[in-house]
């Protein structure tokens, strides 16, 4: 983890922006760092529009100056979305083997 959260907890709420309802799996955060958490569990590999997804919500928290998008799934994720998190530090991939011992 970069950086040592004070508080964490699931997070749901209106986007004032889209009239609509929002939800976020899991934020931890401190004063100017946040992750924001998504966790997939279904039979198909996680991709970048869940990514994109994370990435709108967190849009509602502007007083994080350092954002961290952790992405939890149970079969694992695309190659795109890979390729992407290898030259992003900010992104943050968990399957489930990284999470539980399954074999």
């Amino acid at each position: 983890m970069p950086f040592p959260f004070l508080k964490i907890g699931r997070w749901w709420g209106n986007n004032p922006k889209e009239k609509s309802e929002e939800e976020i799996d899991l934020i931890a955060f401190n004063k100017n760092q946040a992750y924001f958490v998504e966790c997939k569990w279904r039979n198909q590999k996680t991709g970048i529009s869940e990514l994109n997804d994370l990435k709108r919500k967190s849009e509602l928290f502007n007083q994080f100056t350092d954002k961290y998008y952790v992405l939890y799934s149970k079969s694992g994720f695309d190659k795109e979305l890979m390729e992407l998190a290898k030259n992003d530090n900010a992104i943050m991939l968990y399957d489930l083997d990284d999470v539980c011992y399954t074999k």
